[in-house]
């Protein structure tokens, strides 16, 4: 399962001498580049972003990681995940990753895989890697599929457990920003294009429903 496009990203240049950023790094104890841009506490600073609707939300990659690294699934061994950020960089998620429970911690992990490139930084298996990589690689030549099941709000509705059963060779790829649609790359991706539910669900939500479905088809709690 891939959560793609996500808004979790550094504090760019051009807004880190801001004070609101400035303030937040001092308290981090880290230079405001190297801080985690989080809509939360840099509100009025990313007024001056191009795209600020759908950017600073490392809340909805904390969640789906955290639904998703804690489900039978992927306990089983059942489940890869991979987080695709705007800018292009894939995360790596090691199965056997434990779920982070907290949010503050979650950015300072965060902080230290884009500094380091893994977490933890000398380990031979590390928890988390990042890469330079679009989505089309990731899927192409990494994961190995044609395309993808996309979750796409404007597309027609299948219960989680119609998409499950049709994601066998495919991945399926959910939303990882707040508002808008997906970048062209999935679009051209797209074996299929579903959603779940009548209205726009939190994204993790979503990847929560599919998993658990794919838990019932694979027979975990018999």
């Amino acid at each position: 399962m891939i959560m793609a496009y996500s808004a979790l990203e550094l504090v760019p240049r051009e807004i880190a001498g801001h004070p609101e950023v400035r303030k937040y790094a001092e308290r981090r104890n880290k230079p405001p580049t190297k801080v985690i841009l989080d809509k939360s506490y840099h509100y009025h600073a990313m007024s001056k972003l191009k795209d600020k609707e759908n950017r600073g939300r490392p809340d909805i990659v904390f969640m789906f990681l955290a639904a998703a690294l804690s489900s039978p699934l992927n306990l089983r061994g059942m489940l890869r995940v991979y987080v695709h950020t705007r800018d292009d960089l894939v995360i790596f998620v090691n199965p056997k990753m434990k779920p982070i429970r907290s949010y503050e911690r979650f950015l300072g992990i965060m902080e230290q895989l884009f500094e380091e490139g893994r977490v933890p930084p000398d380990s031979e298996e590390p928890m988390l890697e990042i890469k330079n990589m679009n989505l089309r690689y990731l899927v192409k030549k990494v994961i190995g599929s044609e395309g993808i099941i996309l979750m796409d709000p404007n597309a027609p509705l299948v219960s989680p457990k119609g998409v499950a059963e049709e994601a066998k060779e495919l991945p399926v790829v959910v939303g990882g920003f707040p508002r808008g649609d997906f970048g062209l790359d999935a679009y051209k991706l797209a074996k299929r294009r579903y959603y779940i539910f009548p209205t726009i669900l939190d994204h993790w939500l979503v990847a929560d429903r599919i998993i658990a479905s794919f838990e019932e088809l694979a027979g975990i709690y018999q």
